[in-house]
């Protein structure tokens, strides 16, 4: 199934298959992002009901400089929405001893929120797939999806 795009910028591009959101952050974040991440989120739910997501973070420079506007808006979205999502993959992407760091600040981060869907953190699009497949009551539209139709998204340019 192919991903379809919602929106694209230098910064993030956000795309759907079936309810499943999909967005992949290539650089810093910025208000007006996150402006069209609540209308594509908010479009998609009007018209499933309930989605996945899978957030992909292709660049750790930008992702660990987040003026407190943007945070504080980010929290506001996530909790806008966490009714309407079964639940929410965050894939990073890139090796090394940041990337681990990350992935373990959210782990912790998502063990003290509290969020009434579940989410976790990955290091592949593929595990964190497999993870949002797995959940109970998930969609037939995300169980039919492959790695492959996300990675052609992702790494579309």
């Amino acid at each position: 199934m192919e991903v379809s795009r919602l929106f694209d910028s230098p910064e993030a591009r956000f795309g759907a298959a079936g309810p499943l959101f999909v967005a992949h952050y290539k650089g810093a974040v910025n208000l007006d992002t996150l402006e069209h991440l609540d209308k594509a989120q908010a479009a998609l739910i009007e018209k499933r009901g309930v989605i996945s997501m899978i957030t992909v973070i292709g660049q750790l420079g930008p992702m660990f400089k987040v003026d407190e506007a943007i945070r504080r808006r980010s929290v506001e979205l996530g909790k806008k929405y966490e009714k309407q999502v079964r639940g929410g993959a965050i894939v990073v992407v890139t090796r090394g001893l940041a990337a681990v760091m990350v992935r373990t600040f959210l782990s912790g981060f998502f063990l003290l929120s509290k969020t009434e869907s579940p989410l976790r953190t990955f290091s592949t699009v593929k595990d964190a797939l497999a993870w949002l497949q797995s959940l109970n009551g998930q969609d037939a539209g995300v169980r039919e999806l492959r790695p492959i139709d996300l990675d052609s998204f992702i790494d579309r340019e």
